[in-house]
C-alpha cells in the first residue's frame, strides 16, 4: 500500500487532498524528509497547525524512534511546465521505448480549475501501443499523485510534423546522420562497475531528465566531499561525495558519486585517511565515459548526472571534430524506406509470366526475410527486413530496410550478412518500422523460410512488445519443402534454390533471400499441386 493511501486509511480519508510531492528515506543518514503537497485555495478550517501535527505523528509512526523527521507543508499552484516536467521524467524512467517516439515540445498542459489535460503527440506507428498498453493510465496517475488536482486527462494524439509519410526517403539522398556517437580510442579502465554496453553520445543530446544515458567527456572541476556518520562518537566520515563536470565539447554535465570506504592495499596511498575510493585516482583531464541517471536536483536546482559505472577512456576528438565538419554538409534524418514497384528485365523475369496453380494464383502473399546481430530470438535485435509482394503468381513489389540496433553488430553476425555498424548509422530503430510493416502486411499470408524457428518469433516479440496486432496466417517454406520433397537431402534455402534453378544474388542479406524464397515458394506448390492433380 502507498505512502499516501495508509494516511488516508487511518485518517478516514480526512486529508484526501494532500499529496505527497517527495519521500526520500535515507536509512545511511537515519532520517525520513517528506514534502507534502496542499491544494493552492485550502483554508485554516480545512487544515489548521493541528492537522498539520497529525500528518507529522503518523509520518513519524512509520519510522523507527532513532530516525530523524523532517517534514514540510508546501501550497501546490498547478503549473504546467513543472507537470511537463513530471510527464517528461516519468516517460523516460517508465517508458524509455516511447522517448524517441513522441516530442516533448509539441505536448500540450491545459488547466482547468483542478483539471488537468495532457495531450500527448507521437508518431503514427505507436499510437496503438499508447492506446492498449496502460500507459495513458500510468502518466496519469503518475501526474494526479504529483498534484492537488481532481482529474487527470491524457489524450494521445498523431504528431502530424512527424508523420512517417513526411520523413519517407530513399537511401541514396541521405550522405551522412548524426546520431551523436562519440569515437573512443582503445579500451575501457573500469573504476565504477563494468561491461558499459551503450556507446556513449553527446551531451547537448540530453536536455531534460532522463535514466540510463551513457555519455563521455574530460573531467575537472573535481571536488571531493566527506561526509560524516553523524551517529558515531567520533563522527568518522562514512562516505565520499565525489563532484565533477565533463565536457565533450558539445556541452557539459555535473556528475556526482557515493563512494564507498575501503582498506587501501600495501601498494596505494591513503594519503592519511586510513581509507581509500574507488575515485580516488581520478584526475582533472582524465577522459571517462559513463553510464547513469540524469536527474533533477534538490540541492544544486540542476540536473546532475548520478553515476552507476564510470570508466576511463580515450576520447578521439579530432575524429570527432572531422565527423561533425561532415555532418554539417549532410541530411541529418534517419531514412524510413518505402515500398517500390518490383521492376526486372523481362529476360530475367520468365518466373512472373509462367502459369502457376490457383493457390498461388488465388492468394495474397508477403515473402519476408529478417538479417538479425544474432540467433538468439529472444534478445538478439534485427537489422534487416526484406519482404516482397506476390500477387497473383507475380512479384509486384519489394520493400527493403536497414535497422539501427542502438548497438554494436557482433562480428559473427556482419561475417554472415555483411552489415556493419556504418551501415545502419542512417537506419531507423525497429520502434520506428515494425508498425508501418504490420500494417503492410495487413491481409496477407506471410512466409518465411524456417519462419516458426526464427523470423516469426521475432516479429511476435516486438509485436507484443509494442502491442500490435499479429493475425496473419503464416507460412513457413521449410517445412512445407521438407513435407514436399521428402527426397532431397537438405532443405536449406540455398539447397532448394539450386533444385529449382533458382539464382539468389547476394545471399544472406533480407531483400535477396526473400525474392529467392519466393520463387522457390512458388515453384514448389505449382510441383506439389500439379503432382496432386495427377494423382487424381
Amino acid at each position: 500500500m502507498q505512502f499516501i493511501d495508509r494516511l488516508n486509511q487511518a485518517t478516514a480519508d480526512k486529508y484526501e487532498f494532500l499529496r505527497i510531492s517527495r519521500l526520500n528515506l535515507d536509512i545511511g543518514t537515519s532520517s525520513l524528509s517528506v514534502v507534502c503537497l496542499l491544494p493552492e485555495d485550502i483554508t485554516e478550517d480545512k487544515f489548521s497547525d493541528e492537522d498539520k501535527k497529525i500528518v507529522e505523528e503518523f509520518c513519524r509512526n512509520q519510522i523507527p524512534d532513532t530516525f530523524s523527521l523532517k517534514i514540510s507543508f508546501v501550497k501546490n499552484k498547478l503549473n504546467a511546465e513543472a507537470i511537463l516536467n513530471q510527464a517528461v521524467r516519468f516517460i523516460s524512467a517508465k517508458y524509455q521505448t516511447l522517448t524517441s517516439q513522441y516530442d516533448p515540445n509539441m505536448t500540450k498542459i491545459s488547466i482547468d480549475g483542478k483539471k488537468v489535460n495532457i495531450d500527448l503527440f507521437v508518431v503514427s506507428t505507436v499510437v496503438h501501443y499508447c492506446e492498449k498498453s496502460g500507459f495513458k493510465d500510468s502518466l496519469a496517475k503518475f501526474i494526479y499523485s504529483q498534484n492537488c488536482t481532481d482529474n487527470v486527462t491524457v489524450r494521445i494524439n498523431v504528431a502530424r510534423e512527424v508523420d512517417a509519410e513526411k520523413v519517407l526517403e530513399d537511401r541514396e539522398s541521405v550522405h551522412y546522420v548524426d546520431i551523436g556517437e562519440i569515437d573512443i580510442i582503445g579500451d575501457y579502465h573500469y573504476y565504477i562497475g563494468k561491461d558499459i554496453g551503450r556507446k556513449p553520445r553527446y551531451i547537448d543530446k540530453y536536455k531534460k531528465e532522463m535514466d540510463g544515458i551513457c555519455v563521455c567527456g574530460t573531467v575537472s572541476e573535481i571536488k571531493r566531499i566527506n561526509i560524516l556518520d553523524k551517529t558515531s562518537p567520533d563522527r568518522r566520515v562514512k562516505k565520499v561525495l565525489f563532484k565533477f563536470t565533463i565536457d565533450d565539447s558539445t556541452g557539459k554535465m555535473d556528475c556526482l558519486y557515493f563512494a564507498k570506504l575501503r582498506k587501501p592495499k600495501k601498494h596505494e596511498d591513503d594519503h592519511g585517511n586510513g581509507f581509500v575510493t574507488c575515485l580516488d585516482s581520478l584526475a582533472e583531464g582524465d577522459d571517462v565515459v559513463i553510464f547513469g541517471n540524469y536527474r533533477y536536483s534538490d540541492f544544486s536546482d540542476k540536473n546532475e548526472l548520478t553515476v552507476v559505472k564510470l570508466a576511463l577512456c580515450k576520447i578521439n576528438y579530432a575524429g570527432m571534430d572531422k565527423r561533425r565538419e561532415e555532418i554539417k554538409k549532410a541530411n541529418k534524418i534517419k531514412v524510413f524506406q518505402i515500398p517500390k514497384k518490383y521492376e526486372v528485365d523481362i529476360t530475367d523475369n520468365l518466373f512472373d509470366i509462367m502459369g502457376h496453380c490457383d493457390y498461388i494464383l488465388d492468394n495474397k502473399f508477403i515473402v519476408f526475410d529478417l538479417e538479425t546481430t544474432g540467433t538468439n530470438t529472444e534478445t538478439d535485435d534485427i537489422i534487416e527486413i526484406g519482404a516482397v509482394k506476390l500477387e497473383g503468381g507475380k512479384i509486384t513489389e519489394y520493400y527493403d530496410t536497414l535497422i539501427d540496433p542502438d548497438r554494436h553488430i557482433p562480428d559473427g553476425a556482419s561475417q554472415v550478412n555483411h552489415i556493419y555498424d556504418d551501415d545502419v548509422k542512417n537506419a531507423p530503430y525497429i520502434e520506428d518500422v515494425i508498425g508501418f510493416f504490420m500494417n503492410y502486411c495487413k491481409g496477407y499470408k506471410l512466409i518465411a523460410h524456417n519462419g516458426h524457428g526464427f523470423d516469426f518469433k521475432f516479429i511476435k516479440r516486438l509485436c507484443e512488445k509494442f502491442n500490435l496486432p499479429f493475425e496473419n496466417q503464416l507460412i513457413d517454406s521449410l517445412t512445407e519443402a521438407r513435407r514436399i520433397l521428402p527426397y532431397l537431402r537438405r532443405h536449406s534455402l540455398g539447397a532448394l534454390c539450386e533444385h529449382y534453378n533458382v539464382i539468389n544474388q547476394n545471399a544472406h542479406r533480407a531483400y535477396e533471400d526473400s525474392e529467392a524464397t519466393a520463387k522457390v515458394f512458388v515453384k514448389m506448390m505449382d510441383e506439389y499441386f500439379s503432382r496432386e492433380e495427377n494423382k487424381a
